[in-house]
């Protein structure tokens, strides 16, 4: 039996299942969930340097084969290199200067995010669509808009309450999305890469959303019961990441 990109994205699937049912008592230790004890002895780096060398490589790796995708595939990887030079060059250095991050979060998302833009570049490079946008194709372009939009709304106005915020004590989020969900960064992103799928009408996009689904799902639900415990007068009628339902 040959392994193919097919074969890889079926195993992604199962992993991804694995790793959430892993990551429902081991939250992803970074950001509150940090430790000070792993596989790297709780080792920290600067968070801007460790976003960047995460992050980069899902804008290098497709950057690489772009002079190869056939045309009616420009415009998805054009979506997916746009969020992670975002991720890459941006956010980070709107960072506080002071934040640490753990090494080991650092190499596991530059791990994943390595195999991710592989993935997604490697099923774009075989995929044909008619040379025209298809309507379902238009919606996913301006649902992927307004999620990065929500997501950077988001990220946003959690740096604002990072720089009013004494000590480590956390501050309840008041703005946008905020309102109705305690994740609104999370549900952009997880809005973002549906609308990409839409686009792509890929199996390696689907797996991305369903992935970003799940593990930005469950961390916001586990980000929401921290607040509810953490923060006095925390309001309860909020959802954790998908507004009225979750």
């Amino acid at each position: 039996m040959f392994i193919t990109p097919s074969t890889i994205v079926d195993g992604a699937f199962f992993i991804t299942i694995g790793l959430s049912v892993y990551l429902n008592w081991n939250p992803a230790p970074y950001g509150k969930f940090s430790k000070d004890s792993g596989v790297f002895c709780g080792a920290k780096m600067n968070a801007r340097l460790g976003w960047m060398i995460q992050e980069c490589p899902a804008f290098f790796v497709p950057l690489l084969y772009a002079n190869l995708l056939p045309s009616t595939s420009l415009i998805p990887m054009a979506m997916f290199m746009v969020h992670y030079f975002n991720r890459s060059f941006i956010f980070p250095f709107l960072m506080k200067h002071d934040l640490q991050t753990p090494v080991e979060t650092v190499i596991s998302a530059f791990i994943f995010c390595s195999f991710n833009g592989w993935l997604q570049v490697t099923f774009l490079l075989q995929n044909v669509h008619n040379a025209s946008f298809s309507l379902v194709q238009i919606a996913g372009l301006l649902i992927f808009v307004c999620g990065m939009t929500i997501n950077i709304s988001a990220d946003s106005h959690l740096r604002e309450l990072a720089v009013q915020r004494v000590g480590k004590q956390y501050l309840t989020p008041t703005k946008g999305f905020f309102r109705l969900v305690s994740a609104a960064n999370y549900f952009g992103e997880i809005v973002e890469w549906f609308g990409f799928l839409l686009v792509a009408q890929t199996k390696a996009a689907l797996w991305f959303a369903f992935f970003t689904l799940l593990f930005l799902g469950q961390r916001g639900c586990q980000a929401h019961k921290y607040y509810l415990s953490k923060i006095d007068g925390y309001p309860r009628n909020r959802r954790a990441v998908i507004p009225f339902l979750i």
